[in-house]
């Protein structure tokens, strides 16, 4: 049976991530074609890279924050 990604999933991973690193992933990821990423169990779909997520109809979700340090 394969594993499969849950929205909590994607949530803890952002948050372990850090807001930097998270910060520098987003940057680096760009313009996401959301309809192609993986979904997690619920339908949503998820950036593995990034952590960021949309709803079913494409609403974005779980975006990083620019840290601090760097605004």
């Amino acid at each position: 049976m394969a594993m499969t990604t849950t929205r909590h999933d994607v949530e803890q991973a952002a948050h372990l991530l850090g807001e930097e690193e998270r910060w520098d992933r987003w940057m680096k990821c760009g313009v996401h074609d959301w309809h192609a990423l993986p979904q997690t169990e619920s339908g949503e779909h998820y950036c593995p890279t990034c952590l960021a997520f949309w709803t079913a109809d494409g609403a974005i979700k779980n975006v990083p924050t620019q840290p601090r340090t760097r605004q």
